[in-house]
Formats: C-alpha cells, structure tokens, sequence
C-alpha cells in the first residue's frame, strides 16, 4: 500500500508547520484567548484559519468487505483501537468478538464471544486499549478486560449505571457516559470508576433537553474523549464547546466556535420515520452545533458538523492542540480514531458490507 513505510508523523510535522508560522499561506487565527477563574478559554470564529482544501486524505489500507471469509470475516463493527505496534483490533456487536490485524491489514487472530461467562459478551459496543490490557465494555452492564493477546483476564459488573460509552485512561481508570433519564433533571453524566468499577466521581453533566416533552432522535447528545495527559474531552454540542477536565476533575480549559445552525431537512426526518416507525416526528428545527468527535493522541480534534459537501459528506472541524479552528474536510466514513498520525473510519464498499479505512492525512504546501 501507498506509503506503508512512511516513518514521518505527519500530524507532527503538521504542528511544528504550524507553528513556525505557515508561512506560506496568508493566513491568522482570529479567534481569543481569555482566562476567568482559573479556565482557560478559547473562542474561535465562524470560519477558520484556512479557506480551501489545505488537507489531503490518502488511502493506506483497507479491512474487510465483501470479499473477505472465513476466521478473519467481521459481519459489521462498532468501534476500533490500535495497540503501540499500530495492531488494528476490531470490536464487532454483532459477532461478540475482537478481530486483530497486524499494521499490514493480515489477520492474526480473534478473541471473544457470545455469552455471559467469562471473556463472552452480551453486545460489545466499545473497546479501549492502554498499554497490555484490552477494556471491553458491554452493554449487558459489564466491562471485561483481556490481554492483547487475547488472554481473559477479569471482569465487573457496572452495576446499576447505564453507560453508552467507555474508555480507560493511562493510569488504569474508567471513565463512562451514563444516560440518567429518571427523576426531575435528567442528563447524561460523564463518571470515573477506579479499575475495579468503583465510582471515584463525576466529572460533567449534561442536561437533557426539554425532557418534560420526551425522547427526540435528533435530541443532542454529549460524547467524551481521553486525551493527552490524561485530561478528559467533553462535549457540548447545542453550543458548540468542549470542556477540557484534569486527572482531578477539575475543569481547566474550553474551546469554543461560534457557528451557524444547519436545518434539518424533511429527507432526514423522512428517513428518521423510517428507522423508527413509532416516531411521531422532531420537535427540533435544527440540529446541535456539532456531533462527535475524535482526539488525537497529540491532541488535536476532529468534530463532526451537519454540513454537508457536494458528495453528501458530513464535514468534520479540525482543531489543533491549542485549540485553533484550523481547517474544515469531508469525510467518506465515520471517523473511530486518530492515533500515530493515522485516521481510522468505518465506511461501507458497494455490497453494504463494512470496511475498516485507515488514512494518512497530509497537510498540502
């Protein structure tokens, strides 16, 4: 594949550019800095730093599709996660089952399946690795974790906690994203657990909108990152911020972008009835000001507008480390990570099967 033995990070060489100026484009951020409380705060503007496309996507392997079979076949995938060797491992709900490549996209092995013993799960949704320990997170109300070689090691229980999404950070703890729909002010809360499933703290909340009036498909929703340093990324998107957390909980940085509201067209609320016969139909006009996104493990991120390009593809913010709306890309797929200046997506080949994309992104000169 192209550029197979690329040593350069481009995401590296990108920051360091970045920093000496970009001199060759004509170009400033116009964004502010301020700081209250002990928060540093970062607003940026409507449109960013640079205008046209100054980033390259360019193919470098491809997993999965149509014509694979046998051990190594995944039927769909919900999430992805590399080890330090760029090992690709591939959660798949609908096999309960990792499915681990090497860099080169050649099968190695898979591990996991369906069931409630141990090293099985009910339905996976998410996967987290950090250093030698693999952390599965069940929606049957379990996280399991495995070696990288796919060895079971243990498993919790999570209780009566109601989590959408998990991760781990470097010192082993568990950070998790609870839907609490009950009681007079429900929101979604962002919680630390220790590596034993005990609850450490909350670390964010976000309220669920009009909730007096019920449940919305198009209703915002926030979603989390562990970034660099073990700080923790939240989001929320009706206002376009994202709330930067140290290890201790504390809240110490936000970056903001100021945006326009996208409508959401009747095709989408259409294709929303499809989905969900039950639907009544949205109260909302508009959608939130951004949807998910991905960090970088050199912390830079990629955000999900409801803009869309000629091709019909959602376009993604990109932010550096600093927190500098720097530029804007569509995207073929659905990003899942961003780690070793590699991008990973979930698209679909012809067929509707599901493929794993890797990239290289390449800042243009």
């Amino acid at each position: 594949m192209k550029l197979r033995n690329c040593l350069l990070s481009v995401i590296l060489a990108s920051i360091v550019f970045l920093g000496s100026g970009c001199r060759h484009e004509k170009a400033g951020w116009r964004g502010t800095i301020s700081q209250k409380d002990g928060v540093i705060t970062i607003s940026n503007p409507e449109k960013p730093m640079y205008s046209g496309q100054v980033m390259n996507l360019e193919e470098e392997l491809m997993v999965g599709g149509v014509g694979r079979s046998g051990e190594s076949a995944f039927s769909s995938f919900q999430a992805v996660d590399i080890d330090e060797d760029q090992n690709i491992f591939i959660l798949s709900t609908k096999d309960a089952a990792v499915f681990v490549y090497d860099r080169s996209g050649i099968f190695m092995r898979k591990f996991g399946r369906l069931g409630q013993g141990p090293g099985e799960s009910i339905i996976p949704v998410a996967i987290s690795i950090r250093a030698d320990r693999v952390m599965i997170s069940d929606r049957a109300r379990k996280i399991s974790f495995f070696r990288l070689s796919g060895d079971f090691i243990n498993s919790f229980s999570v209780g009566q906690y109601s989590l959408l999404e998990t991760s781990l950070d470097a010192r082993g703890n568990i950070y998790g994203l609870e839907a609490g729909m009950s009681g007079d002010n429900p929101a979604f809360k962002l919680l630390k657990f220790d590596q034993e499933m005990k609850l450490k703290g909350e670390v964010a909340r976000y309220l669920v909108p009009e909730p007096q009036k019920g449940l919305d498909p198009f209703m915002s929703s926030p979603f989390f990152q562990v970034g660099p340093d073990n700080t923790v990324i939240f989001s929320r998107p009706e206002s376009y911020i994202f709330e930067y957390y140290d290890d201790n909980g504390k809240l110490i940085r936000q970056v903001k972008k100021a945006y326009k509201p996208v409508r959401i067209t009747d095709e989408e609320k259409n294709e929303m009835k499809r989905k969900l016969p039950s639907h009544q139909g949205s109260r909302f006009a508009y959608h939130p000001g951004c949807g998910r996104f991905i960090c970088s493990d050199e912390g830079w991120l990629l955000v999900q507008t409801f803009e869309k390009s000629a091709e019909g593809y959602y376009i993604f913010d990109v932010f550096d480390e600093q927190g500098r709306f720097l530029t804007k890309i569509p995207l073929p797929g659905e990003p899942k990570i961003w780690k070793k200046g590699k991008l990973y997506c979930r698209e679909e080949d012809e067929a509707g099967f599901q493929l794993l994309i890797r990239y290289s992104l390449q800042w243009k000169k």
